[in-house]
């Protein structure tokens, strides 16, 4: 998509700031839980939630969805 973008991140002095980055895409992250070895634990299963991709600073950043505002 290549859009530009603003994305809320916190810095070092636990402020959010808006930084200018460029959009990447929406993408599906997951994750596999193994069972609890625990008596009466949870089974294991899936964690899946979607992330956006943004280049900030020459590096690709996974972000919230929540913590990106499009240029109008």
């Amino acid at each position: 998509m290549d859009k530009d973008c603003y994305v809320n991140i916190k810095n070092e002095l636990l402020e959010n700031e808006l930084l200018e980055a460029e959009f990447i895409g929406v993408f599906q992250y997951s994750h596999v839980l193994d069972p609890s070895p625990m008596i009466g634990g949870h089974s294991g299963g899936v964690i899946a939630y979607p992330i956006a991709v943004v280049k900030l600073d020459e590096k690709l950043k996974e972000v919230k969805l929540s913590d990106i505002t499009f240029k109008r």
